[in-house]
């Protein structure tokens, strides 16, 4: 292994253990919750974990790509499994909606634990979601790379639609996949899933845009030496 693949190994698993780190804080709250009220909000822990397999699986798909080109074939499969789990990552900010059967002495707790679990999906997302941009650029182009993050966001956006107000699962595509397709070809008619999809998927663009310029700057930002 070359210096530089060993430098940019130590700097990945530094944003794993910091994503580690923030939704390890999501699960603290959760358990102090769970002592001091009840197991109504439990949910929140499994929500997460499946915020998780995108990442994981997109990271062991990049460590494949870096040792040696996957076949088209495989690695389209690849991407398609990562798009299929990536709106469980952003979907969790629509747990915000339980709030209104919180009882008032909870009601801020609540709140901040839900978007502390919210924060650790989201970056839990644009960091898989980042990876793809990376893998996509290094194999075609920029442009390419800009494409499929546009249309990833976009599928997202619906895709958490269909989890909050059709209550779909990623599995359901081999589980169910008929019910499933009217599922979908329904929602595409519906006012409220058109405006939830152009206005979440806006949102997620903006988040990711403002995640890459970042990591971009971090990145070539240069290194100061100090006597």
């Amino acid at each position: 292994m070359t210096l530089e693949k060993l430098s940019r190994y130590l700097q990945s698993n530094q944003k794993v253990a910091l994503l580690a780190f923030v939704s390890a804080a999501a699960m603290t709250l959760l358990s102090m919750r769970v002592l001091i009220e009840n197991w109504g909000f439990i949910f929140l822990a499994w929500n997460l974990f499946l915020a998780w397999i995108p990442l994981i699986f997109i990271k062991w798909v990049w460590e494949q790509e870096s040792r040696q080109k996957l076949p088209f074939w495989l690695l389209a499969i690849y991407l398609c499994v990562w798009l299929l789990f990536f709106p469980n990552a952003p979907y969790i900010i629509t747990d915000l909606k339980h709030l209104r059967a919180v009882p008032e002495h909870m009601i801020w707790y609540d709140a901040l634990m839900i978007f502390t679990f919210s924060v650790a999906g989201f970056l839990t997302g644009l960091y898989s979601i980042r990876i793809v941009h990376r893998l996509v650029a290094g194999r075609w182009n920029e442009r390419l790379a800009w494409m499929v993050v546009t249309v990833s966001m976009f599928m997202s956006g619906f895709g958490v639609f269909l989890g909050r107000y059709g209550r779909w699962n990623s599995w359901d595509i081999v589980t169910q996949p008929g019910s499933l397709a009217r599922g979908i070809l329904k929602s595409m008619t519906d006012p409220l899933a058109i405006k939830h999809t152009f206005s979440f998927s806006f949102v997620l663009m903006l988040l990711y845009f403002a995640f890459h310029i970042f990591a971009e700057l971090k990145q070539n930002e240069p290194t100061h030496r100090y006597s």
